[in-house]
């Protein structure tokens, strides 16, 4: 009996890292033209996971009042708010960054530094708290205490420049996020080493998979086990933390796919859509919004706010 039921209310959009090859063409099209494949499983919620992640609650601005404000450098922070129980519904954005770079090239996957520290200042000063994953299932789950606005921030593929100028910005303001590694990545060039990660889980991140190799998991479910644990074991191995969550890549993922990421040991996945609020129902597919290079600061508050 699965655990939990899954809801066939994914939206297609979105590819993110890119679809291989620039495909795309072979799911429907979501409002902004990207595809992604939820999953189409059902099932009777019998058996809960118990994550133990608890981030420490980050410091609280005063938030602005409506409109797209201006960040700037040094928000007024008010006292910490009050955190309220909530459980099987959350309202909470999640978003998804790549590389946190400069690039000449508008590549949709970069966003610079400046952009970043703005966006996040925007974050501050709107009143939002930082957690994890693993809390946000807690809280579906079974119950937890959360802040009055949680975002979760989340990084894919393992570039190093999430911890070169990424890292520095959401330590300055107090901010958690979560990175989803690429197994076979671990320690390449231009990618996080097993030393930078466990100095993020040291800082209160959450480390999760973004599979073995990167590799569609829909094409072919002879690579499942592969994909989806061992990288899991993997990763484990190299930081002696739990690894909780996966994130499909490219956003794809179709009942095998949800139903292994399950069985192997994981409680959450994390997928791509278009809205903010989680249940029960969403756990193994999680709506996670992409945060391209082209967004002002209008455009990133519409994110927040869908």
């Amino acid at each position: 009996m699965r655990s939990l039921i899954y809801v066939l209310c994914f939206m297609l959009l979105l590819s993110g890292c890119g679809l291989p090859g620039e495909a795309g063409a072979a799911g429907a099209l979501g409002t902004r033209g990207f595809t992604t494949q939820p999953p189409t499983a059902s099932a009777t919620l019998t058996t809960t996971p118990s994550p133990t992640d608890t981030p420490t609650p980050t410091s609280s601005p005063t938030a602005t009042s409506a409109g797209v404000p201006t960040p700037t450098n040094t928000p007024t922070l008010t006292a910490t708010p009050t955190w309220a129980w909530v459980q099987g519904r959350v309202e909470a954005p999640i978003l998804l960054y790549h590389h946190i770079a400069d690039d000449s090239s508008s590549n949709r996957y970069y966003v610079s530094p400046e952009n970043f520290r703005q966006q996040m200042l925007y974050l501050q000063q709107q009143g939002y708290t930082t957690i994890t994953p693993s809390i946000l299932v807690e809280a579906l789950v079974h119950g937890a205490q959360l802040p009055p606005r949680p975002v979760v921030i989340t990084f894919d593929d393992g570039n190093l420049d999430v911890y070169t100028a990424a890292f520095p910005i959401l330590r300055e303001l107090d901010f958690i996020g979560a990175f989803y590694i690429v197994g076979d990545r671990l320690g390449a060039e231009g990618f996080v080493g097993a030393a930078e990660l466990r100095e993020l889980v040291d800082a209160g991140w959450e480390i999760g998979s973004h599979g073995m190799t990167h590799a569609d998991l829909t094409l072919d479910h002879t690579i499942l086990r592969l994909e989806i644990l061992e990288s899991r074991l993997l990763l484990e191995d190299a930081l002696g933390v739990p690894v909780r969550s996966l994130a499909y890549p490219f956003g794809l993922a179709d009942e095998m796919v949800v139903n292994k990421t399950e069985d192997y040991g994981y409680i959450a996945g994390m997928g791509l859509g278009t809205f903010n609020e989680h249940t029960l129902g969403t756990i193994f597919y999680l709506s996670r919004q992409e945060v391209r290079y082209e967004y002002d600061l209008e455009a990133f508050g519409g994110l927040l706010n869908p």
